[in-house]
């Protein structure tokens, strides 16, 4: 285990992870991640004073479900640990919502993750994503088009989320578990190629294995850049924002003779802008960023039903919320 835990300890100050006498929720699904990442957390406990609580979310939609939360809470139990809980039928949810099952799944879990932070008072929720998970998630979002923030968006931590087994890779993790006769569960779900992360996972990354067996560790590696020039472009267009930016309860107005024109910043700008106005995480689709951006760029009106309008005016532009 010592090395496991030099490894964890080393990307966990690299990417200021951990901090003495921090809370921490540990989301569980009884996985051989979330496993993992469970066991090494409580063994550094000690070292810096983490008060450390288990979650788990069932989301209702295998059978094995009802025993997975059995295992997780008797885990919990076994190491003298919080265990917090809660359950949702999201096949329902995502029938009602016209979501998928993936997206209503994740959306509910969040949810409970939020509501568990406020309820335990945690400092921080980990989540037990792999390199695997990095390299899966850049290949889906760059076949479905993506810009660098979606192709670096599994990142070491994001807002009061942290990932401190993200330097591990899967298999990694299975012969650790198996070595040490670790328990864990097995989601058979994760098989069904029917969703495209299985898809990826299953078809994709063993042919492109072949061309390079350390695929997924140069997947992760190239995230990790990207994720860097996408934390520097955001940094710029936030300052451009300040710059040449006036926010109002209808609408923004952007000064026109005071922005960098460079694309890469502009549509930054152009989305935190429509973030801002319409009080969302919404983000632009490529075409309608396009779209807007040949508003400022080339004086064309444009309207999004129900969203927003957009037009020059003299040397400014307006985005107006409908």
């Amino acid at each position: 285990m010592d090395e496991h835990l030099k490894k964890l300890e080393a990307f966990a100050k690299e990417h200021k992870l951990l901090s003495e006498k921090l809370k921490i929720g540990v989301a569980v699904s009884g996985g051989p991640d979330s496993v993992f990442m469970l066991m090494l957390l409580n063994t550094l406990a000690q070292k810096y004073t983490l008060e450390l609580a288990v979650l788990h979310f069932n989301h209702k939609l295998r059978e094995e479900a009802e025993d997975e939360e059995i295992f997780v809470g008797k885990l919990a139990s076994s190491l003298g640990l919080k265990f917090l809980k809660a359950e949702y039928d999201v096949g329902a949810f995502s029938r009602q919502n016209k979501l998928s099952i993936e997206d209503g799944a994740r959306r509910k879990r969040y949810e409970f993750f939020y509501e568990s932070k406020t309820k335990l008072n945690l400092d921080v929720i980990a989540t037990g994503h792999t390199k695997d998970d990095v390299a899966e998630t850049l290949l889906m979002n760059l076949i479905r088009g993506s810009s660098t923030d979606g192709l670096s968006s599994l990142k070491p931590k994001r807002g009061f989320f942290i990932r401190p087994i993200l330097c591990f890779e899967k298999q990694e993790i299975l012969n650790f578990l198996n070595k040490n006769n670790i328990q864990y569960k097995i989601d058979n779900s994760n098989a069904d190629t029917y969703f495209k992360r299985n898809k990826i996972r299953a078809e994709l990354l063993p042919l492109l294995k072949n061309i390079n067996p350390n695929i997924v560790d140069t997947l992760f590696r190239s995230s990790l850049i990207l994720a860097e020039d996408s934390s520097y472009l955001k940094k710029k267009a936030e300052v451009e924002f300040i710059k040449s930016t006036k926010i109002t309860a209808d609408k923004v107005i952007i000064d026109i003779n005071n922005i960098n024109t460079s694309k890469a910043i502009l549509k930054r700008v152009l989305n935190m802008a429509i973030k801002r106005l319409l009080n969302s995480e919404y983000n632009l689709s490529f075409r309608n960023t396009e779209r807007l951006t040949k508003v400022f760029t080339e004086d064309k009106n444009l309207s999004l039903r129900k969203l927003i309008k957009a037009y020059r005016k003299n040397d400014k532009l307006i985005i107006e919320k409908l």
